[in-house]
């Protein structure tokens, strides 16, 4: 219960703050904030093939809880191709306490992390080699000259297509600042991986990248 309380303290200054409007906008809350308010968790099934292929990670999704607490959307934050549609079928079925802010219950935005790990001596159908190297290295990206005027950097996640030559086909903007995604996609296109292959059969592939930008110090 005091937990709850300081829940909905934090919610009711962040919406004074924000001056939003309860009907229509979801608050944003951290998404450790959210843990202790699950009440209904379904475990994702693990892809066969992800599992055959050893893919493992952490994918990251946006998700709006409605006012009963049912998650009501979900969207792809981060994460590999072959275990997001997992991960979103199962928090798709989450249930929630549901969030009070000014006697009224509110639409929460928070974002959710679901690890896929597999267990040491896992048995598989068969043995995926990753392209974990680019072939030859790539240089850093370059920063652009109005990103560079503005001292911004970080770093752009992109969705890409890698055909089973090794080439990057594809390439979707997932999350970064816009002003660096052009220069990001850019150098991205002209990577060239090992390819990646399945019981020794080359494979096209769709994953997701990260090119970070710093700033000379």
């Amino acid at each position: 219960m005091r937990t709850i309380g300081m829940c909905s303290v934090l919610l009711t200054t962040a919406i004074a703050a924000a001056g939003q409007d309860l009907s229509q906008t979801p608050i944003q809350i951290p998404s450790h904030s959210t843990q202790t308010r699950l009440l209904h968790r379904v475990t994702p099934r693990y892809p066969p093939l992800a599992r055959a292929a050893r893919v493992q990670g952490i994918v990251v999704l946006g998700v709006v809880i409605g006012k009963g607490g049912d998650v009501r959307d979900v969207k792809i934050v981060s994460g590999h191709p072959m275990l997001a549609p997992a991960a979103m079928k199962a928090i798709k079925q989450w249930r929630y306490q549901p969030y009070i802010a000014e006697n009224e219950p509110v639409e929460i935005e928070t974002t959710v992390q679901v690890s896929f790990r597999l267990a040491d001596g896992a048995e598989t159908n068969g043995r995926m080699q990753e392209a974990s190297s680019l072939s030859p290295p790539p240089p850093p990206p370059v920063t652009p000259p109005l990103a560079k005027a503005g001292h911004i950097e970080g770093a752009v996640v992109l969705n890409v297509d890698i055909d089973a030559e090794g080439n990057v086909g594809r390439v979707e903007l997932a999350s970064g600042n816009p002003r660096l995604a052009a220069a990001a996609m850019d150098a991205v296109l002209r990577w060239r991986y090992r390819p990646f292959t399945l019981n020794g059969e080359a494979l096209q592939v769709e994953t997701t990248v990260e090119v970070k930008f710093t700033l000379a110090q």
